[in-house]
C-alpha cells in the first residue's frame, strides 16, 4: 500500500494531508509520485498522520540485523483484535492486542493444559501488546484470562509505535515536527517520569502487588529473553537479574514471587537484535 492508497483509505485529499503536515498540496503530490524524497522526520510524521507503519508507507521491511541502528520504530502491521484482560491475585490489567497475539495466547493456554495433565512444570505465559509491551506472566498468579474482540468492547488506548520510539530517545533531543508535538502533549498529560517509563523501563509486579521499575539495558535483556522463549520453567526460588550497574550494583528478583513483568518491546527488540556483520 503506497502513500496515496493510505491517504484515500482515511478519506483524505492531498489538501487535507498537506494541511496536517504543514506543507503544500504540490509537495504532497511530489511525495506521492516519488519526485521528492522524504527525510526521516517527514516519514515519521506521515506515519502518524496516515496511521500506518514505516513498512506500509514505504513498502519495505526492516531486517532484524538493522533494528539496532534503524531510526524507525519496530512494528508489525498486524490485524487489530481487541482486549486481553488478565485477572491475577494482585489485580486486573488489560492490554490492546492484535490477531497474532490472540492466536499465540490460545496456543499457549492449550499447551499449559497439556503440561498440567502430564504433571510437567509450567512455563511463563508470553504475549506482546500494541501499547509497546512484552508481557511475561507467571501462571500461578493468574485467575482468569479474557480475550475480547474490538467489536464487542472498545480496546484500550495506545499510541503509534513512533511515539514510543521517540520517548525512548527523548533525552537525545532529536525529536521534531509533528512527532515532537504529540510527545509533548503526552508528557504534559502523564508527566515526564511516566512517559519515559512507558518506553524504557521494565515494570516488575510482585505477589504482594508491589511494583518495581528497572531501566532496560543490554545486561538485563538476557533475563527476559529466556522468559520470552515460552519454555522457561520457573523453579522454586529462582533468581533473575532485573537491574545491573556494572560492578557497583545489581538487583535480582525471585521469580517465584513475581506475578507479571511488562517489558518495553521496541527497546527490547533493539537491544536483542543481532549485531550486523
Amino acid at each position: 500500500m503506497n502513500m496515496k492508497e493510505l491517504r484515500v483509505r482515511l478519506g483524505m485529499t492531498q489538501k487535507d494531508l498537506a494541511e496536517q503536515m504543514a506543507t503544500t498540496q504540490q509537495t504532497v503530490a511530489r511525495w506521492e509520485t516519488g519526485k521528492t524524497q522524504l527525510n526521516v522526520e517527514q516519514i515519521k510524521d506521515l506515519c502518524l498522520t496516515l496511521k500506518c507503519t514505516v513498512e506500509e508507507l514505504l513498502g519495505w521491511k526492516i531486517d532484524v540485523e538493522e533494528w539496532r541502528t534503524s531510526p524507525f520504530a519496530i512494528a508489525d502491521a498486524e490485524t487489530r483484535y481487541g482486549t486481553l484482560r488478565i485477572k491475577t491475585t494482585v489485580g486486573s490489567r488489560q492490554y490492546p492486542i492484535d490477531e497474532k497475539a490472540r492466536e499465540s495466547i490460545l496456543h499457549q493456554l492449550k499447551e499449559l493444559h497439556n503440561l498440567r495433565r502430564n504433571n510437567t512444570s509450567r512455563p511463563w505465559l508470553y504475549c506482546w501488546s500494541l501499547d509497546n509491551k512484552i508481557l511475561l506472566i507467571n501462571p500461578q498468579y493468574v485467575r482468569t484470562i479474557e480475550l475480547i474482540g474490538d467489536d464487542v468492547e472498545e480496546m484500550p488506548e495506545y499510541y503509534h509505535p513512533e511515539i514510543y520510539r521517540a520517548l525512548d530517545d527523548w533525552d537525545k533531543g532529536e525529536v521534531s515536527g509533528k512527532l515532537k508535538k504529540e510527545c509533548d502533549a503526552i508528557i504534559a498529560e502523564m508527566g515526564d517520569q511516566e512517559a519515559v517509563r512507558m518506553a524504557s523501563y521494565v515494570r516488575v509486579t510482585y505477589d504482594d502487588g508491589e511494583d518495581e521499575w528497572n531501566f532496560l539495558d543490554e545486561e538485563t535483556t538476557t533475563t527476559f529473553f529466556g522468559l520470552e522463549a515460552a519454555t522457561f520453567d520457573v523453579p522454586q526460588c529462582s533468581f533473575a537479574e532485573v537491574e545491573e550497574e556494572g560492578y557497583y550494583r545489581a538487583r535480582y528478583a525471585n521469580l517465584d514471587r513475581v506475578a507479571v513483568m511488562e517489558v518495553p518491546s521496541d527497546r527490547y527488540h533493539r537491544l536483542t537484535a543481532p549485531e550486523e556483520a
